[in-house]
């Protein structure tokens, strides 16, 4: 029985996900600084996306799209290795911050534009826009790295910060002052 419910599983989390990029592609709209993806204002901290978005970020959650995202990884890739590039890319970077994001994702464009507004200097690897599936593997395994799937995922300082809103985030680090401090600390 548990042989058949994994196939079945497998199928209903590729669906999602497939539905999912359906659903960003449909959204999707050019912003005000010319760029594609869903509307900036879904990451505004009071959003129903936003409010979705912290509700999936921890508990069955954070399992479900976990689960989702090792599914769409697949198993035919290294995951030592996807790891690897994973903190070098955290450790190694010249710049303070660093993150995972999605070009089309709100919240990774609202973080991307205060870093620039406030003249901070950052490194961001575009996970949609690698060959292949190397996006969703590397997904996966930032997954298992820092307990969320959601991007972007950002680091300060080399410590996780989480993301745009959350975990604490990178926008709430910076209304708190705290974010000043961690940068400071470089």
């Amino acid at each position: 029985m548990q042989a058949m419910k994994r196939p079945l599983l497998d199928q209903i989390a590729t669906t999602l996900f497939n539905l999912e990029n359906e659903r960003v592609k449909e959204s999707s709209e050019l912003d005000e600084k010319g760029r594609f993806g869903e509307p900036m204002e879904w990451s505004e901290e009071n959003s129903m996306a936003n409010r979705l978005s912290e509700i999936m970020a921890t508990g069955p959650g954070y399992v479900f799209k976990q689960y989702v995202a090792d599914i769409v990884a697949g198993d035919d890739f290294d995951k030592e290795e996807t790891m690897k590039y994973i903190d070098d890319f955290v450790e190694k970077s010249s710049e303070t911050v660093v993150m995972f994001s999605f070009s089309t994702c709100p919240f990774c464009r609202k973080a991307k534009d205060y870093l620039d507004e406030q003249g901070i200097s950052y490194s961001a690897v575009e996970l949609d826009e690698l060959d292949g599936n190397r996006g969703n593997e590397i997904r996966s395994m930032l997954g298992r790295k820092t307990g969320r799937t959601s991007v972007p995922a950002i680091w300060v300082n080399k410590e996780f910060v989480g993301g745009c809103n959350d975990g604490p985030g990178l926008l709430t680090l910076a209304s708190n002052g705290k974010l000043d401090n961690m940068l400071k600390s470089s």
